[in-house]
């Protein structure tokens, strides 16, 4: 029976450029899907000297490839790339993890990608990486504030391991208004920036009170839940004419909430950021009145009851975090992120 990597030889060499920002699962999937191969056959082939190459883990969708620095040298040797060019595109080209060192041969591991503050693997925009992808899906790291390609007015969904679903959302399916109200909050997403990663630090106690509201309800006030609604209601209608009914309503949540989530964000880095801050700032009516401007609940100066619930939740949960945020901004990034998981925990907690 003939091997399925026979085809890789020298004369059969068909090279696959790498994107930017591209995870290397996503490069070696498509070389390896340029030999009509699954990722793991490949690899081996490409590795293997002498016997068989260890490749530790199974291969998972959106799983990421970490290689030692044997492998790293005989890919680069067959991919016709040099090591300094996939590690200037590949942020995970160069990262070395402890379960590789003890291998004196070339070895590659797969495992979800290690996680970092600032960044997510995405999905590359279709059309923009069509010329290199030969139509294939190309998955990145990206910043949270380039979730967008406003080019192609899509919004690109993030990648867990085991996702299947659409891989892009294009912004007009809410309809022109609220596509409108996106793109603005992602040019305010993209100026904002903070030198001590305060901004960074924001985002992810946003998302993680956004989130929340999202999914929990019990303290969201009525208007942004109806504002919310409104949106995956027209997505869905728009999606449900392919004919493929997905479970919008998660996939979609964070582009549901986004102008929720970046509004809170600012107001969460302005007070960060605000000279006159003090941990006093971190109150039941200070909170209501940050909730109540940053969800557009009222276009009056004074805060909204709607907001109380949830204000009164974070000023009895979330002080101490607020506090040790509102002190320790003076260059030391290491204190800035909230306790997010902690956040999340006692969020599932509380009950109405």
């Amino acid at each position: 029976m003939p091997s399925p990597t026979r085809g890789l030889s020298a004369a059969s060499f068909i090279r696959t450029a790498p994107v930017a920002g591209e995870t290397t699962a996503s490069w070696i999937t498509r070389c390896a899907a340029a030999y009509h191969l699954p990722p793991s056959p490949y690899l081996r082939a490409v590795l293997q000297q002498e016997g068989r190459a260890p490749v530790n883990s199974r291969h998972r969708l959106h799983a990421e490839l970490y290689l030692n620095a044997a492998a790293r040298e005989r890919v680069a040797a067959y991919s016709r790339i040099e090591e300094q060019v996939l590690a200037r595109v590949l942020p995970a080209w160069p990262l070395d993890l402890d379960v590789l060192r003890h291998h004196n041969r070339p070895a590659a591991h797969w495992q979800s990608p290690i996680p970092h503050t600032a960044v997510s693997v995405m999905a590359g925009c279709l059309t923009c990486t069509a010329s290199r992808s030969r139509g294939q899906q190309v998955w990145q790291y990206r910043e949270w504030n380039q979730r967008i390609c406003r080019t192609h007015r899509i919004w690109l969904v993030g990648g867990k391991p085991g996702y299947t679903g659409p891989t892009q959302i294009p912004l007009d399916h809410l309809g022109l208004g609220e596509a409108a109200r996106i793109l603005a909050a992602h040019r305010r997403h993209q100026n904002l920036t903070h030198p001590d990663g305060t901004a960074t630090a924001a985002w992810q106690w946003a998302r993680g009170i956004i989130q929340h509201l999202y999914t929990g309800g019990e303290l969201t006030p009525p208007g942004v839940a109806v504002g919310w609604n409104e949106r995956l209601d027209a997505l869905t209608r728009q999606a449900g004419r392919t004919g493929r009914a997905w479970p919008w309503r998660i996939i979609a949540r964070d582009l549901v909430t986004y102008p929720e989530t970046l509004a809170l964000t600012e107001a969460l880095t302005t007070m960060a950021a605000d000279a006159d801050a003090s941990p006093h700032t971190a109150t039941e009516e200070h909170m209501t009145g940050l909730l109540t401007r940053a969800l557009g609940l009222h276009t009056a100066p004074a805060p909204t009851p709607e907001a109380q619930p949830l204000a009164r939740w974070l000023a009895r949960h979330c002080r101490e975090d607020t506090e040790r945020w509102l002190n320790s901004r003076q260059g030391d990034t290491s204190a800035v992120p909230l306790h997010v998981k902690g956040l999340t925990w006692a969020l599932k907690r509380h009950s109405a």
